[in-house]
């Protein structure tokens, strides 16, 4: 009889591509949309990798072994970490763009040709080049495209569409693997998209609630393995960019209310589609230009050599590969040796077109980097901006930060689930013990003014229940109530972690 192909390793090291999480779990496993063996049949594609999903659940439980998804290793926290068994997703990567009539549910009003099933372990660059050559295109996405669908949404990955919001707002539907290997097909009940049939087809139960999908859409691998994914893409289009210079000061009342009519932008006091602000601490004053504004406008599309496929790494499009080989700076050199870093990467640029697979290209990553990235209200911004400034002059480290904004998200536990706008600071630094204690400063200083801040699941973060429940109040037990509705005891032990009992969500 046929089974899944499974390759394993055993007692191997893992690392993150940052460099801030190692770990040697009891089985690393990488599971293909392969069948061997006699008696296999016609099929869907990805009916291997799933038999393999559930397969490898099944052994965690009976084992009494934790299992964690593994994508693209981009986390910079240890969320897809464990002792136990990790499962490597990347080769679960088959993409189908269309859905028929008979698949869907009377109510769905969008365009079936547009909705995408995508496996877990598709990369976003995969997705931008499957999608681009068809007329389509991902709403939003990171910075940069190297993280799997999966990893990017179960951890609240964004850019900066201000209309759109974070990669998990645009989700539809989860195709999960949770305990006992059964698998579940989750949407919201409000916004129904397949019909019974369909997932009677792939022989999944399918579960319709709001109050489960928006807790399991940003669960950090916690409520499952997500095998897939449903979305509905956006006809292809074009970002225009520009990168313009200025004094912090010019730009400072923009930052709480995005009202970009002082900035002078090409587009006058129309804001940008993506409107984001680096800046450098340790230049803010009048005449320093310590301000470095990207903005893109969304354009109509046209043929363009600029596109997912002949996509290379953008300069300045991820900040955090700035500083990667930055090792050994004394504190006293740092507000010297950052200023020709930022300025020779985020070189001034007018009108740059392309579509939204190259401008969010490959991020070349270089070296032992660190990042935390908090989210705030828009109202909050500049206070918290104001925040990193102030422990940057008090204690240099190599870090800065990178302001962008989102649409408030629904997600239970989201760090942008601020409303109606989040302002999300992302603070990327070279790796060292002084940029961890430069974090915790930053987190010290936002509470000591009272400010309300989240942290990003997929960086650095306080791993504790205290400070989470201080960002996401009430929200906290409204995911650990969703999460044991799903799972039993069994299953939230399964997919627990010693990073998800730090957190106090295990």
């Amino acid at each position: 009889m046929a089974s899944p192909l499974i390759t394993l390793r055993e007692n191997t090291i893992w690392e993150n591509k940052h460099g801030t999480v190692s770990i040697t779990p009891r089985s690393l496993c990488d599971v293909w949309n392969t069948w061997v063996g006699p008696g296999v049949s016609n099929g869907p594609i990805w009916r291997p990798g799933l038999a393999g999903l559930r397969a490898l659940v099944a052994q965690a439980e009976a084992q009494n072994q934790r299992i964690r998804g593994l994508g693209g290793a981009w986390s910079l926290s240890p969320a897809a970490a464990t002792h136990g068994i990790m499962v490597n997703t990347k080769p679960l990567n088959y993409i189908e763009l269309g859905f028929r009539d008979a698949s869907l549910d009377t109510a769905f009003s969008g365009n079936p040709d547009a909705l995408c099933f995508a496996q877990c372990g598709a990369s976003v660059l995969e997705l931008y080049q499957y999608l681009e050559v068809r007329g389509y295109t991902l709403p939003t996405s990171g910075a940069s495209n190297g993280q799997t669908i999966a990893g990017a949404v179960s951890t609240g990955t964004h850019g900066s569409a201000h209309s759109i919001g974070s990669m998990q707002d645009y989700i539809l539907g989860l195709h999960m693997v949770i305990d006992g290997g059964r698998h579940c097909w989750i949407e919201r009940a409000s916004k129904p998209v397949v019909s019974p049939s369909f997932c009677q087809a792939i022989g999944a139960e399918l579960l319709r609630d709001d109050a489960l999908f928006n807790a399991a859409v940003v669960s950090f691998g916690s409520f499952g393995l997500m095998h897939a994914v449903l979305f509905e893409a956006e006809p292809l289009f074009l970002l225009e960019k520009s990168l313009v210079r200025m004094d912090y000061a010019r730009v400072q009342a923009a930052l709480g209310t995005l009202d970009v009519e002082a900035l002078d932008l090409s587009g006058g006091r129309e804001l940008p589609f993506h409107f984001e602000v680096v800046v450098n601490p340790y230049r803010v004053s009048r005449g320093q230009r310590g301000a470095y504004v990207r903005y893109m406008y969304k354009r109509p599309y046209r043929p363009t050599q600029a596109s997912a496929g002949g996509s290379t790494w953008v300069q300045g499009d991820d900040v955090m590969t700035m500083l990667g080989t930055v090792t050994g700076w004394t504190p006293h050199l740092v507000p010297v040796l950052l200023e020709p870093i930022l300025s020779a990467q985020l070189a001034p640029v007018q009108g740059v077109a392309g579509t939204p697979g190259f401008q969010f290209g490959a991020a070349d990553l270089r070296g032992y980097v660190m990042s935390s990235e908090i989210g705030v209200a828009l109202a909050d911004a500049p206070n918290a901006i104001d925040a990193v400034i102030d422990v940057a002059n008090r204690f240099h480290w190599s870090g800065f930060p990178a302001i962008r904004y989102v649409k408030g998200s629904d997600a239970t536990l989201a760090f942008t689930n601020f409303s109606p706008t989040a302002c999300t600071i992302e603070l990327p630094s070279a790796g060292s013990p002084r940029t961890l204690e430069a974090f915790h400063r930053v987190w010290d200083e936002l509470r000591a003014r009272g400010i309300r801040f989240t942290m990003h699941w997929g960086q650095m973060m306080r791993e504790n229940r205290e400070w989470i429940e201080y960002g996401h109040g009430a929200r906290v037990e409204e995911w650990l109530a969703a999460r044991q509705s799903l799972l039993g005891a069994t299953g939230q032990r399964a997919f627990g972690s010693d990073w998800l009992t730090a957190c106090g969500l295990g």
